[in-house]
């Protein structure tokens, strides 16, 4: 029987690659502004990002946040808990703020400059690959981790990680 935690870790992991295809798409919009918007990529991604973002998140807090107890020590837990918390508030302030923007661009009403514009989406994607990236590397400790785990210490660890 396979894991549940790495089946999360697959759904996840799709989860990051559709954000970083939407990071590239952010970046070409931000590239060639202001000479092209296309308003249907726009509505599409300002209508996909939020639900894409909260997916993820719910994802990250069911899989991994649970595991940390496998590569951290119990110290150090509340502290990550906390920021990879804040940093997922974050993450979805800013992808509120570039939903917003990406509708008013394809209704035409952006009261932005164009440099702010892009400014905006470089600083969202460029913040969200990060995270995806760090998030990735915990992922590949934590499979390290349960690859050198017995099977049977696995639910202690992650009931020990719940309550601390």
């Amino acid at each position: 029987m396979k894991n549940p935690i790495l089946n999360s870790f697959e759904a996840l992991e799709s989860c990051y690659d559709q954000l970083m295809s939407w990071c590239d798409v952010l970046q070409a919009i931000a590239d060639f502004l202001p000479c092209h918007i296309d308003e249907s990529l726009c509505c599409r991604i300002s209508g996909g990002l939020i639900p894409l973002l909260l997916t993820t998140h719910q994802l990250e807090e069911r899989s991994i946040s649970p595991a940390l107890g496998l590569i951290m020590e119990v110290e150090e837990l509340a502290d990550a808990r906390e920021r990879r918390y804040a940093g997922r508030l974050f993450d979805h302030d800013a992808a509120q703020h570039v939903v917003f923007t990406l509708e008013t661009l394809s209704e035409g009403r952006c009261r932005l400059s164009w440099e702010a514009v892009g400014y905006q989406l470089r600083s969202f994607f460029c913040s969200l690959r990060r995270h995806i990236k760090s998030e990735q590397e915990i992922i590949r400790l934590l499979q390290r981790a349960m690859e050198d785990e017995p099977v049977s210490r696995s639910p202690n660890v992650t009931a020990q990680a719940e309550t601390a």
